[in-house]
């Protein structure tokens, strides 16, 4: 009996850990990232990456809650990339104004990278999905090629989103709509 009790609570808590396997850090990142995208002085992934460093798409904490987040990144060893998505992923028939992209957009690499990581056109699917399940969900996770990919809404936060964003093709949107997929893939680095 006692067996029969703990294989269903290892069981229990493998589910668990299934459906949510992001790191603490990787909670605190998205709400970093989230913060950026309330501000409208900037678009898309210029919000992530204000500038390019030599063609390298390297992650600039712009403050001590960005820079705390990162270095604990970095001290657990983890391997860290963004991807953006704009809802122009559900359609190849909208008009590209705005800066608005119909794939994904990025890397922007928050933590040094050690090898091999998904690129751009592997995670499309995965973002179309994710931005339609966010109408009833916050998250949509999945695991690819050994990595973890977070998918997490980007969603109208004023009036301002909506304007823009019905500028940009979409019709009939509300504050609180997704209107974007925030996209973190990572997992432990290799050579820890």
């Amino acid at each position: 009996m006692r067996l029969t009790i703990f294989v269903s609570l290892t069981a229990l808590a493998a589910v668990l850990l299934a459906r949510n396997p992001d790191p603490d850090e990787i909670s605190r990142l998205d709400e970093c990232i989230q913060r950026r995208f309330l501000g409208i002085d900037t678009f898309g992934m210029q919000r992530v990456l204000p500038m390019e460093y030599h063609g390298v798409r390297v992650f600039q904490p712009a403050n001590p809650t960005e820079l705390a987040v990162v270095d604990r990144l970095e001290q657990q060893h983890y391997e860290v990339v963004f991807y953006l998505a704009g809802s122009g992923v559900l359609t190849t028939t909208a008009p590209p104004l705005l800066g608005r992209r119909a794939g994904i957009q990025g890397p922007a690499f928050i933590t040094p990278r050690h090898g091999e990581f998904p690129q751009p056109d592997t995670l499309l699917a995965d973002a179309q999905r994710a931005l339609v399940s966010f109408q009833d969900s916050g998250g949509f996770d999945v695991q690819k090629a050994g990595w973890t990919v977070a998918m997490r809404p980007l969603r109208a936060s004023k009036g301002a989103c909506l304007q823009c964003h019905t500028m940009a093709g979409a019709a009939g949107l509300q504050i609180g709509d997704p209107l974007g997929v925030a996209i973190y893939v990572y997992r432990p680095a290799s050579d820890h």
